[in-house]
């Protein structure tokens, strides 16, 4: 009986303190400045503390690039979420959650150009003649992979800052970005590069889901996040949230009126979430 009772009683103590654990998210600061991501994020860990515990999102002291946030998320210690474009690398080191967190509206495409150049995009008819000229992207980019995989040009740049400027001074001749990305990137950079715009002709697409990876070190963050984020999308609140945030740059991009050359990307897993048309945006939706 007696050790009947120590057993219990340990098993009590087992269940409060991990019912009132506390789970450290650790992210890379690249997303300081996004609130839609940590908006999500912190939703998904809200909507679990009931089953869950409290939770606290902080950031590592300093920026990473791409090939340093994987090692840093396997390792786990100064950052155990990170959120990118997918590749198979990090699909076989972390732990992803496959839901698009912005429904793969990076793989839409639209291109910053030197305002002087708006005439060559117009005369683009086909894909082979939009190859010929030089795309402007990161040295560690998935866009970077997937352009010179489907045949490319395109031109690197080891800083996201500098590319603006490389843009400006012709060493490449368009810079593809995301619907979610490129309108906020003119108004940020108008002052410095005002020759800057965008065409308003062409967008290329490629599917590119947007993750959250988490650290294999800390696999009930994945199992948490994961569960979140599926509750969102049953309440109808990721749509909500998706919308609001999106809305304005897609009615923006006027994606039905330009002239879409779609490649493959070969980066994708078998995993990837296609079967999910609910974790899509698509053009042809009667809304956003």
């Amino acid at each position: 009986m007696r050790l009947q009772i120590i057993v219990l009683a340990l098993t009590i103590v087992c269940i409060g303190t991990n019912a009132y654990s506390m789970d450290h998210i650790k992210l890379s600061p690249d997303f300081k400045s996004d609130c839609y991501i940590y908006t999500l994020l912190g939703k998904a860990l809200e909507v679990t503390k009931r089953t869950d515990g409290p939770f606290t999102i902080s950031q590592a002291p300093l920026g990473m690039k791409r090939n340093r946030a994987l090692y840093e998320l396997v390792e786990g210690s100064n950052i155990n979420i990170h959120i990118a474009a997918t590749r198979r690398e990090w699909e076989s080191k972390t732990l992803p959650i496959r839901i698009p967190i912005i429904k793969g509206l990076l793989g839409y495409r639209l291109f910053l150009i030197n305002k002087k150049d708006a005439r060559l995009f117009k005369k683009i008819v086909n894909i082979e003649k939009l190859k010929k000229l030089r795309a402007g992207s990161g040295q560690q980019w998935t866009t970077t992979a997937v352009l010179l995989d489907a045949g490319f040009t395109v031109i690197t740049g080891s800083d996201y800052e500098g590319l603006f400027g490389m843009l400006e001074a012709n060493r490449f001749d368009y810079f593809p970005r995301g619907i979610n990305e490129i309108f906020f990137e003119l108004e940020a950079q108008k002052q410095k590069h005002p020759d800057l715009d965008i065409d308003s002709a062409l967008a290329l697409y490629f599917p590119t889901p947007s993750y959250f990876f988490i650290s294999p070190q800390h696999p009930h963050l994945a199992d948490r996040i994961q569960r979140g984020l599926e509750i969102l999308i049953q309440t109808g609140e990721f749509d909500t949230m998706f919308n609001k945030e999106f809305a304005t740059s897609i009615s923006r991009a006027k994606l039905n009126s330009r002239k879409l050359f779609v490649i493959e990307n070969p980066f994708l897993t078998d995993k990837t979430p296609f079967d999910r048309p609910e974790l899509w945006f698509s053009p042809d939706a009667s809304t956003p």
